[in-house]
């Protein structure tokens, strides 16, 4: 399947435009839904050789998640991974500390894993390993609803969004897409190529003493991030998100 003029489109790929992830499968892409949604992935599994032993496509990741061909696929994951041998003697509580650990974002772990438990009708220290092939799946299920799936947009070849037909065409290799990348980043996000895009153009932006640039978002991206913010009368947050990034273009 040809994109416009990016003939080298694989499924998996992802493009970032000021901040905003369009995410390209086999004849469909997808956008603006949540990560779990945009990326098959109802588990937002992060990326690694155990999701792509589940599945996943292999190097292909968004921000910090893997990226799965269907939601079957993606679903399927969650139960391979509460079933894992290394997870057999987990109560449900230890597996949501462990799934969705406390201070990731809004994490609650003791509230999933107690909403958890009561769809599966036990307490919240049974072992993972005395659950039912029924339960586990309910234990997906439930999973699916934590993380927060909602729809976004999908597109074909032939409807793609005006800016996103003329990204392709602008940068129709695959290393010009990725020099040209746009990611929303904050820190502990991976090194990347579009992190380096963020630091050149803080320091011509003004920031002094300037950064390196080595696409690893640090304290001292954060800290240049958060006076840009500031200078621009913009949420000081330190998150290059698609406010910051329209801010960030315009030299």
């Amino acid at each position: 399947m040809h994109w416009n003029l990016a003939e080298d489109v694989e499924p998996g790929d992802v493009v970032n435009i000021l901040g905003v992830a369009y995410v390209f499968y086999e004849d469909r892409m997808r956008t603006s839904g949540s990560a779990s949604w945009t990326n098959k992935n109802p588990g937002n599994i992060v990326r690694s050789g155990e999701a792509e032993s589940y599945g996943a496509y292999k190097g292909k990741y968004n921000y910090l998640f893997a990226i799965f061909p269907s939601e079957a696929t993606g679903l399927q994951a969650v139960r391979k991974f509460l079933r894992h041998p290394n997870r057999r003697a987990k109560t449900i509580l230890e597996m949501m500390k462990l799934y969705a650990p406390a201070g990731h974002g809004s994490n609650q772990p003791e509230v999933y894993a107690a909403q958890i438990a009561g769809a599966l009708g036990v307490t919240t220290d049974t072992l993972m390993k005395d659950l039912s092939d029924g339960q586990i799946d309910k234990f997906a299920d439930k999973i699916k609803d934590v993380e927060g799936w909602k729809a976004g947009q999908e597109y074909g070849p032939d409807d793609l969004p005006q800016h996103v037909s003329e990204w392709l065409a602008d940068y129709p290799t695959r290393a010009e897409r990725e020099a040209a990348d746009q990611p929303f980043a904050k820190v502990g996000s991976p090194k990347a190529e579009g992190i380096k895009n963020i630091q050149r153009l803080l320091n011509e932006h003004g920031w002094t003493p300037a950064l390196v640039i080595d696409g690893v978002f640090g304290s001292k991206t954060d800290a240049s991030v958060r006076w840009f913010q500031q200078e621009n009368g913009l949420a000081v947050d330190g998150v290059v998100g698609n406010k910051t990034w329209k801010k960030l273009v315009v030299l």
